[in-house]
């Protein structure tokens, strides 16, 4: 009787070895063993929704880019960046509550990615690392994090700290970081009434006119040199007045004030000023926005 016991003992464990080995392999078919290799999968995901996301706001359909980024943030809710694109968006409509708490998020979630890949010193490791980091890596990721928080910053006006992360950043190697810093320093020097809302576009804050529940008037600076030029003092700009008509989107330049350099300008103001729709896009397109009312996201 023991014989046949122990017969069908090795029979079991023979047939639910067979058994297990099969599901496990079904199973690594169709999810990577690796868990960080799974991180990889879906960050891939993650970037086409970020991308989607830039594309809607480039037409101006802001809505359309929270959109995509709260399906980024669902995928993978403890990434920084995600809530930072989301902030701008959020801030471009001027639902300035929603964005404010994003950017918040923002930067407790990068502050905790770069605490992760910071050199500790060997008191302080943990005895049981879940994920061993090259030094390379990690110096490559802290770049990148220094970057992506740079950017944050930036698009809510807080130049001094995106300055800051953009340096540190170029100093790891981040090329972009380091054509980032050189706008930042561009910004200050100019004065940080001219808010960006495109590249080398900006507009005066201080100088927006609401003539009436439908008209406002800004002053919009277009600036044709690079910010290196501008350090160097060969400046080449226009300011430009518009004047624009928040229930049709539409503008019109009243007048505009070219600065070949430093020393001289030209002031011109427009014979006829027409209004014309803003392409998706384009300056007074994103100007509309951010000063004209909005209705509530749906």
């Amino acid at each position: 009787m023991s014989r046949v016991r122990v017969l069908l003992f090795w029979l079991l464990l023979t047939v639910s070895g067979f058994c297990v080995s099969l599901a496990q392999a079904a199973y690594d078919l169709e999810v990577p063993a690796d868990p960080w290799d799974e991180y990889r999968l879906q960050f891939k995901t993650y970037s086409k929704h970020l991308l989607a996301s830039y594309d809607r706001a480039f037409v101006d359909d802001y809505e359309g880019a929270i959109r995509e980024v709260g399906r980024a943030i669902e995928l993978l809710p403890d990434e920084g960046i995600g809530y930072a694109e989301r902030g701008k968006y959020y801030r471009m409509i001027n639902d300035h509550v929603l964005a404010e708490a994003d950017f918040k998020k923002a930067l407790v979630l990068f502050e905790r990615a770069l605490a992760r890949y910071r050199p500790v010193s060997a008191k302080k490791k943990q005895k049981k690392s879940v994920r061993k980091v090259d030094p390379a890596e990690a110096a490559r990721l802290i770049a990148t994090l220094h970057y992506q928080r740079g950017e944050a910053y930036y698009g809510f006006e807080k130049y001094r700290q995106a300055g800051d992360d953009f340096g540190i950043a170029c100093r790891g190697g981040n090329s972009a970081a380091c054509s980032r810093a050189l706008d930042v320093r561009a910004i200050e020097k100019r004065g940080i009434n001219w808010a960006p809302i495109s590249a080398l576009q900006y507009y005066d804050r201080q100088r927006v006119e609401y003539v009436d529940a439908d008209l406002v008037r800004v002053w919009v600076r277009r600036e044709d040199s690079l910010p290196a030029q501008f350090e160097a003092g060969s400046e080449k700009h226009v300011q430009q007045q518009l004047e624009l008509k928040c229930s049709t989107r539409e503008f019109r330049l009243l007048e505009d004030l070219a600065a070949p350099n430093q020393k001289s300008a030209v002031k011109r103001k427009s014979a006829v000023p027409l209004y014309s729709k803003a392409a998706p896009g384009s300056a007074p397109s994103k100007i509309l926005t951010l000063l004209c009312a909005r209705p509530p996201l749906k």
